[in-house]
């Protein structure tokens, strides 16, 4: 005989009712999903990346011919001793102007830590560069452990007749004083007109030392005789006027 089947009363299915309710419901799972952090990626400046392509296929800081001042105190170009006439005029382009440290190597390319001084760069400080070991470093020409790294300035010129390029480098002291001297002049036409460059001649200066035996000492200098635009399809101006205006008493101009 099968057994029956149990009855349940209204109060007990409502009873069971009231008990499924009060159960806590029982919530998904879920997994959650973290997008992952994006980073930043700084905009590429034209300007930087060209000069930094630039700076790894063509590291050389010289712009056409070398020219350097001689031992005895005249201007010349590097590659063939040529003197450079001290009556042919340059634009000297200085807002072009390089500074900074260079070492030669024997066997390899030099080490530069240099920039161009109006785009901002701060030549690095000399400790900074290594090579402090004096015991180290070769003998120069004066027989005397000589700095390996050289104080040097590289000014870009152009030629008024030909538009050729020049670079006079220095790293005397009286080299990066009359470079020196230039751009504060210049600093002093942009004052004026921010759109100008200065046109000078390479001449040769000097002073006599204090010691009798050392006697004349011959210097660099350029001997400013005009002002030209940056836009060169404007002829320089190289009048008195024009290279002496900012100097001369009204009545002189």
């Amino acid at each position: 005989m099968n057994e029956p089947k149990a009855v349940r009363t209204a109060a007990q299915a409502l009873a069971q009712q009231r008990a499924d309710h009060a159960k806590p419901a029982t919530k998904p799972t879920t997994t959650a999903i973290v997008p992952a952090p994006t980073t930043a990626v700084a905009p590429i400046n034209a300007e930087d990346a060209r000069r930094a392509y630039l700076d790894e296929v063509a590291p050389s800081s010289i712009a056409g011919r070398l020219i350097k001042f001689s031992k005895d105190g005249k201007f010349v170009f590097a590659d063939d001793d040529e003197g450079v006439s001290p009556d042919e005029d340059f634009v000297a382009l200085c807002d072009e102007t390089l500074v900074g440290y260079i070492k030669f190597n024997s066997d390899a390319p030099p080490d530069r830590e240099m920039g161009l001084l109006y785009q901002g760069f701060i030549p690095p400080r000399r400790e900074t560069l290594g090579d402090t070991d004096e015991t180290k470093w070769e003998p120069g020409l004066s027989g005397q452990p000589t700095d390996p790294w050289r104080n040097q300035m590289c000014l870009v010129l152009q030629n008024v007749a030909t538009r050729e390029l020049a670079t006079f480098t220095t790293s005397s002291v009286t080299g990066r004083r009359a470079v020196g001297n230039l751009l504060r002049h210049f600093d002093r036409m942009r004052r004026a007109g921010p759109n100008e460059y200065p046109i000078v001649r390479l001449r040769p200066g000097g002073f006599n030392h204090k010691d009798p035996r050392v006697g004349w000492v011959p210097v660099p200098a350029f001997a400013i005789f005009g002002k030209a635009p940056r836009d060169e399809s404007v002829t320089p101006d190289t009048s008195v006027s024009g290279s002496l205006n900012d100097d001369l008493p009204p009545g002189l101009r």
